[in-house]
């Protein structure tokens, strides 16, 4: 199967050289599938683009969309899930922080999940084995909670981490919606919503959410 790691990346300089090594590290070991990472940048403007570059001569699955504003998240991840499968010819795509709070070495916990037969895995921080930074304030758990608690509530979603980024999709059962509502996170749980509609095969896996190394919260 054809994996592409979707990263968008603005201002990342401080983080995206040693994640992008961690990754392929992490990525050597899954070897039963055929890997790609594909960096959407929103328009960086410090060196994120230059250490991009230079790590796409050492690894050669590394590929770069250079974006000429920053249209918000959402938008990158369409790009990039566009791109995925029209010119890499991605069987899944896996939607992946470009600030290191996700976990590359948890990647293999999603992947086992679809090798499985499921179409989404979801990369939970609210299920057995997952977790949040210890440091985190209670207003910033409590609305990432929150969240994940009302959309189980109010729409019945069979999931515990509705917002969760970190996520693995099986490209033929997707169908890429013609308008998103969101440009910014809600956006996962517009893709989480067509997918549960669709018919797919939905699951979790548990992660722990690490903490963030360089600048804020976007």
């Amino acid at each position: 199967m054809r994996i592409t790691v979707i990263i968008p990346t603005y201002n990342e300089s401080g983080s995206i050289g040693a994640l992008l090594d961690e990754l392929e590290n992490a990525l050597a070991t899954l070897s039963r599938h055929e890997w790609s990472v594909l960096i959407v940048d929103g328009h960086s403007t410090d060196r994120t683009i230059e250490i991009v570059k230079q790590k796409m001569f050492r690894y050669k699955n590394i590929h770069l969309i250079e974006e000429q504003e920053k249209r918000g998240i959402a938008a990158a991840y369409m790009t990039g899930i566009r791109h995925s499968i029209d010119s890499l010819r991605a069987d899944a795509f896996l939607e992946f922080d470009g600030d290191g709070q996700h976990n590359p070495h948890e990647i293999s916990r999603l992947v086992a999940k679809m090798d499985e037969g499921f179409d989404y895995v979801i990369g939970s921080r609210y299920i057995a084995g997952g977790g949040v930074p210890p440091h985190w304030g209670w207003h910033r758990k409590f609305l990432s909670r929150f969240g994940s608690l009302y959309t189980r509530l109010l729409l019945e979603w069979p999931v515990k981490d509705a917002t969760s980024g970190f996520k693995l999709t099986r490209v033929s059962r997707f169908t890429p919606p013609e308008k998103l509502l969101s440009r910014h996170y809600a956006y996962k749980m517009h893709l989480l919503s067509s997918m549960l509609e669709s018919g797919a095969r939905v699951t979790e896996a548990p992660i722990v959410f690490r903490p963030r190394e360089h600048d804020a919260s976007k």
